[in-house]
């Protein structure tokens, strides 16, 4: 019984070990894609780029990388799916200025301007789905605390009640920003040039106009290889599924 205990003993340290050298061969396998796909973007082979900056993405994403991959589907001239990868990574950075400035700068040069968003809309922007959540949650149980556990002694009865209406209305503001944040949860972006919007979700149906690569749209219900889309201008139609993608990606 000892021996197999050690002999068991000794094959999980064996296999310990094997599974520590292949996360560092990992790591220092995608150490070196990523310097590989710096150099081809520093020397303009924006493809390439595109290709290290993908693989790279398939082990886990982050803003930084998403933000890489913008800039260099925006440089390759593909504006869709730079637009695309700099929502993603405003979803991981929202209050990121540097992924706003480029999203904005290629929205510009493609002609994709959108109405000036309300005062109201900014401040939700700058929070995403997860910190507003967090937020909300953290101040309920603030408040929680405050309202069940009445007695402090070491806090004045005033000051318990400004704490307590502090809490609630960060609480009502943070839970109203995850819902509109997730109200667009949705969202999707159109990747393909002159994307054309029909009447019914057939290929032989009527064309109600072009939809722009680089647009946000909202996907509705599904038939067959189509989706019902409302763009950020308001137009609607059915639209082929391969001509967007959908911002989240889980």
């Amino acid at each position: 019984m000892k021996q197999s205990a050690s002999v068991t003993v000794l094959t999980l340290a064996v296999l310990f070990t094997l599974v520590l050298g292949y996360g560092r061969a990992i790591a220092q396998d995608d150490q070196s894609l990523f310097q590989d796909t710096v150099s081809a973007y520093d020397r303009g082979d924006y493809e390439e780029a595109i290709r290290g900056f993908e693989a790279l993405a398939s082990s886990g994403v982050s803003a930084s990388l998403l933000y890489n991959l913008g800039n260099s589907y925006a440089r390759a001239g593909q504006s869709g799916r730079a637009i695309l990868n700099y929502e993603r990574a405003l979803r991981l950075a929202p209050g990121d200025p540097d992924i706003r400035a480029n999203l904005e700068l290629v929205r510009k040069e493609k002609g994709l301007f959108q109405k000036e968003q309300p005062l109201g809309q900014r401040f939700i922007g700058a929070l995403g789905l997860n910190q507003w959540t967090g937020l909300a949650s953290a101040t309920f149980v603030l408040l929680a605390l405050i309202l069940l556990i009445p007695d402090f002694p070491w806090l004045k009865p005033s000051l318990r009640h400004g704490i307590a209406a502090v809490s609630l209305v960060v609480t009502i503001t943070a839970v109203t920003g995850a819902v509109a944040r997730y109200q667009h949860w949705s969202d999707a972006v159109v990747v393909v040039p002159d994307a054309r919007l029909r009447v019914s979700p057939f290929a032989t149906a009527a064309s109600v106009g072009v939809i722009q690569e680089g647009r946000l749209l909202r996907p509705g219900k599904n038939h067959n290889n189509f989706v019902l889309v409302v763009d950020e201008t308001g137009r609607s139609g059915w639209l082929e599924r391969e001509a967007f993608e959908p911002i989240s990606t889980h």
